[in-house]
């Protein structure tokens, strides 16, 4: 493979592409690296990441994000490729572009991965967060042809639709084999009261955001604490204002390509609210606060609600029984009810006492199988071991079930068919597409009721699985 630029409206990037890649880890937000790092550290001789800038199409990545994606691998020194969105309306550069891989390692199953040409290639699904159950356990990663699981727990409910092994969480082999960002650590220790201790701040996007609610207190808690806040990959491109919100110069705010496994080490508490990164905090044993603002109705009802993003339409993420809620719920983390109460949160939380250590270790054990480093060569193994079987297993009876309903895979295959239709370029216009507004419409209107049957799928499917998994041991 040859090195070639890529060229955008606004930037220009050049490729690192390795000529022996048969593996590829899809990117388009920074984040990605962190969570492919260590598995990618244990097959890079014969693999590459693959940055593709077109992962929600139709819409386009902004290319300051995709800017900040290459600027991070380049930094790194890893192999890469870049995947540009014009190549979408070109099958032939497609084909020709994966016809090298024998398997594609992603946290979705969006973009590259839904190609004709991709159809039949291989393709491993990496865990990324425990809680938001309904998309954690969504059935559309019934796709994959294989799901590495941080845990039994994970592991269980994946194999109902496709196969899964337990690996454990390799981003925190890092934190157990004690490998931090000195760089990033130095900046920001630079900038910290030496007096003060230290939050994390890590709220998540959409609704179930903190921000909007938090963000006055955040500001007086400033004169008594250092605090930093990393927002979620979603917030800066979708969802401006609430980066606005915490502007101040007393508030360190960083994007997602900061190093999460570094933060946490710096940090003498975290704050989060609705997020998986509550189970990250906990796995790394600090102490934490989550937010505990929205009600079990809201959860279940309002939440559920379909809301436009730049990137499509989504629907609800969690619900009152997911598990982020339950150990809310039963106590078994510091909860904050009204904001006001922040600095009393904070306190309780450094104090840190023999419960919530015990509850914390409880839930490791309970969801994480591994704590010894070493996860990120046992996912390489287990890619390494996948791919080179000759015959995929067989499905099970529930992959088998949703597959029989054929609905989706029907109306998404007619939705992508008509929006390259409607995206034919001009000529005279060498590149720029013309998009016909009513028909765009029908088409947005389809994916929408699309999506609708999805979440009405991924409903039946938890009323399945609490009817068929073992009841989960909390610490008492």
């Amino acid at each position: 493979m040859t090195a070639h630029t890529t060229l955008t409206t606004e930037l220009s990037y050049r490729d690192n592409p390795n000529p022996n890649a048969k593996i590829g880890f899809v990117v388009f937000y920074p984040f990605q690296y962190y969570v492919f790092k260590n598995v990618y550290e244990h097959l890079k001789d014969g693999a590459e990441f693959i940055v593709d800038e077109g992962a929600f199409f139709p819409t386009k990545q902004p290319p300051e994000l995709i800017g900040r994606v290459v600027a991070l691998l380049k930094k790194q020194g890893v192999y890469f490729r870049i995947l540009p969105y014009g190549e979408y309306f070109h099958e032939c550069r497609l084909e020709n572009f994966f016809s090298g891989y024998s398997g594609l390692v992603s946290l979705w199953m969006y973009g590259c991965l839904r190609f004709h040409c991709n159809l039949r290639r291989r393709k491993i699904h990496l865990t990324y967060g425990i809680g938001k159950d309904l998309i954690t356990y969504g059935i559309w990663k019934r796709k994959f042809d294989l799901i590495l699981a941080y845990g039994e727990r994970d592991q269980r409910i994946f194999s109902l639709y496709t196969q899964s092994e337990a690996v454990g969480n390799p981003k925190f082999d890092d934190w157990f084999n004690e490998k931090f960002d000195t760089e990033l650590s130095e900046e920001i220790r630079a900038r910290l009261d030496p007096q003060k201790k230290t939050m994390l701040y890590l709220p998540t996007h959409s609704d179930l955001c903190s921000i909007d609610v938090i963000a006055d207190e955040l500001k007086k808690l400033t004169k008594n604490y250092n605090v930093i806040v990393k927002f979620h990959y979603y917030t800066p491109p979708e969802e401006p204002e609430r980066v606005q919100k915490l502007k101040d110069p007393r508030i360190i705010c960083l994007n997602d390509d900061a190093d999460l496994i570094t933060l946490l080490k710096i940090s003498d508490v975290v704050l989060s609210d609705n997020s998986s990164v509550i189970f990250d905090v906990i796995l790394a044993d600090k102490p934490l606060i989550a937010t505990d603002f929205l009600s079990d109705e809201y959860l279940d009802w309002k939440h559920g609600e379909y809301k436009p993003y730049r990137r499509g339409i989504a629907a609800g993420l969690t619900y009152s029984g997911s598990i982020e809620q339950k150990i809310k719920k039963e106590g078994l983390i510091v909860t904050l009810k009204r904001p006001e109460e922040l600095p009393r949160a904070v306190r309780g939380a450094l104090e840190d006492s023999v419960f919530y250590k015990a509850s914390r270790k409880k839930l490791r054990k309970e969801l994480f199988s591994f704590h010894d480093g070493t996860c990120g060569e046992r996912a390489a193994m287990a890619i390494k071991n996948f791919l080179a079987t000759k015959e995929l297993p067989e499905k099970p009876l529930l992959w088998h079930l949703i597959e029989n309903l054929g609905t989706m895979k029907r109306l998404t295959t007619w939705l992508e068919e008509k929006i390259r239709e409607t995206e034919t370029p001009k000529p005279s216009e060498s590149g720029i597409f013309v998009k016909k507004f009513a028909e765009k419409q029908v088409f947005k209107t389809i994916f929408f009721l699309m999506v609708k049957l999805e979440d009405f799928l991924r409903l039946k499917f938890f009323v399945f699985v609490r009817k068929v998994r073992p009841a989960e041991k909390f610490p008492e």
